[in-house]
């Protein structure tokens, strides 16, 4: 098993703790990584994953709660949820680790850790986290495009400037699903 996937291992271990004893600090979240056998050479990434996980727990549990729909975070199973959240801050946090990668990677630990069905259910709440991440930068990106047409006075090339830019969006999006 290769330094990264015991570090996602040891920070999904982590985040269950964190969320069966219901304290979220980063003090509560090291306890783990302190006391139980986390290899070394895992432990500095294990540690930031745990740690971005906490610090925006908020925000990952908003973006899960959308993506995730019919189920509230509440009716998951918890090793589910924590599998979950620590995939979501890898896609939607380290822009160094390709989505496809961070949703495998989740996969084969929900096949390891969780119930028969939560490599699915994994796969397809993941998938859609990924999917709505990608709406963000490309309104960002239209939305800077608006901007610099009305500075030149230039709205005639926007909408084809748009359009071009969606193209490239969803083309970029298909290659990695």
């Amino acid at each position: 098993m290769g330094v990264r996937r015991q570090a996602r291992e040891a920070a999904m271990q982590a985040i269950y703790m964190c969320d069966f004893i219901s304290k979220w600090s980063q003090d509560d979240a090291d306890f783990c990584f302190e006391h139980f056998d986390v290899a070394k050479a895992a432990r500095s990434y294990g540690l930031l994953l745990t740690k971005g996980v906490v610090e925006n727990l908020s925000k990952i549990d908003s973006k899960l709660t959308v993506a995730s729909e019919n189920w509230s975070l509440s009716r998951m199973g918890r090793v589910d949820r924590a599998i979950l959240r620590v995939a979501a801050y890898e896609i939607l946090f380290l822009e160094d680790i390709p989505v496809n990668v961070g949703i495998n990677e989740a996969i084969e630990i929900a096949k390891r850790f969780g119930s028969e069905e939560s490599a699915n259910f994994v796969n397809g709440v993941l998938d859609r986290v990924a999917s709505n991440r990608g709406e963000r930068p490309l309104k960002i990106e239209v939305e800077k495009m608006q901007v610099a047409a009305a500075e030149r006075g230039d709205n005639d090339n926007l909408q084809v400037e748009t359009l071009v830019a969606v193209a490239k969006a969803k083309s970029s999006h298909e290659v990695t699903e």
